[in-house]
């Protein structure tokens, strides 16, 4: 019984160690033919925003402002193609954490969001990601004690009132750039 086992446990490892992810060589021939032009980033209708506090309706559109001009920054010509492109970027997920909520909790920031490049002429999808994700995890200086990771955090969250948006408008930026590079 247990060699039956101890066989089953080895085909099944055989298995899934032969599983290997590949990238469909249509989308990547779609996306070299392609080149960002435009950039809009909508919110979902059912778009999950913590992290803001009691200004929300202040400050998620600053934060979706700092992601649009983030990205038209990095991916407007990417990845270079002759057809000018369109990406639509539709956030679920836009967790922007406060410097408050950073120093003293340690509370992380992400965003999820769901891709599309479209031809900018005709409107036709090209290509689509379902989930991007980004973050910009907040503990820094653990291991050292809670006082020096407070001091570290606060310390790192000093700078520009949009400090946390920019870092995460980064990340997410990066990874969308991953995805429209990808080889």
């Amino acid at each position: 019984m247990r060699i039956v086992r101890f066989l089953t446990l080895l085909l099944l490892a055989a298995t899934l160690a032969s599983c290997v992810t590949t990238t469909d060589p249509r989308l990547i021939a779609a996306l070299q033919r392609t080149s960002v032009r435009e950039i809009r980033v909508e919110l979902a209708p059912d778009v999950k925003t913590f992290g803001f506090g009691d200004k929300a309706d202040q400050q998620v559109p600053e934060a979706v402002r700092t992601l649009q001009a983030t990205m038209a920054k990095e991916l407007i010509g990417v990845p270079g193609g002759p057809t000018r492109g369109r990406l639509v970027v539709t956030l679920h997920v836009f967790d922007v954490t406060t410097k408050q909520a950073r120093i003293i909790g340690g509370h992380d920031s992400m965003i999820d969001g769901t891709v599309r490049l479209e031809n900018a002429e005709t409107g036709q999808l090209i290509a689509e990601a379902q989930n991007i994700h980004g973050e910009d995890l907040s503990m820094r200086g653990s291991g050292y004690g809670v006082i020096v990771a407070v001091a570290i955090n606060a310390a790192t969250t000093s700078g520009a009132p949009d400090i946390m948006a920019q870092r995460l408008s980064k990340s997410f930026t990066r990874n969308v750039k991953t995805w429209l590079t990808q080889k």
